[in-house]
């Protein structure tokens, strides 16, 4: 029996991932595919600050710290019909996000108070020192929401994400539209 959901944050409950947003800043995030994961890796482990992020991202790009931070704000734009539907969920279901992000940067997106809101735990891959797909974090995630890996589903835009929640039992959805997620989600949670 389902009793927890847990959601990425950026290519779900935000915009449609880094590389979107890489994107639309003015980056070739083919091009830049290394320095983007390195980057990432520094950023979600906690090695590097937000403001170091930024700088390392616009450096690459040749833009300014200012043009990047509002090509985030354009880019990262709140799923509000899933923000909605998640309400209705935490009344039935324990909910939780799982990110890979580097610290603060949920808090900076939505607030403490919207996020204490909408879930039951919030965790943060710098926050932690572990980033998905470590079968750690994703045990981590569960304990804290006081339910088993099989207890719960987890949704991701990354489908590796997805697999490695899988290989430990939690059930998953891939996301990729809102409409398909809760079409998806909904088949799981009749069983």
């Amino acid at each position: 029996m389902i009793k927890a959901i847990i959601f990425d944050c950026f290519g779900v409950l935000v915009g449609r991932g880094f590389r979107e947003t890489y994107r639309i800043a003015g980056g070739d995030p083919i091009k830049d595919e290394d320095f983007i994961e390195d980057s990432l890796g520094q950023a979600n482990m906690g090695y590097i600050t937000h403001q170091e992020f930024y700088e390392q991202i616009a450096g690459r790009i040749g833009i300014t710290v200012e043009a990047f931070q509002a090509a985030v704000e354009r880019a990262e734009q709140p799923n509000e019909e899933l923000l909605s539907y998640i309400e209705e969920l935490h009344k039935s279901y324990k909910t939780a996000v799982l990110s890979n992000a580097n610290r603060g940067s949920l808090d900076r997106r939505f607030g403490q108070e919207k996020l204490d809101e909408l879930f039951d735990t919030v965790v943060v891959s710098a926050d932690v020192g572990m980033v998905k797909p470590d079968p750690e974090i994703y045990e981590l995630v569960a304990s804290r929401l006081g339910v088993l890996p099989s207890e719960s589903v987890f949704t991701d835009d990354q489908e590796g994400y997805c697999h490695a929640a899988q290989a430990l039992g939690i059930q998953t959805v891939h996301y990729k539209t809102f409409d398909q997620f809760k079409t998806e989600l909904e088949q799981i949670l009749a069983k």
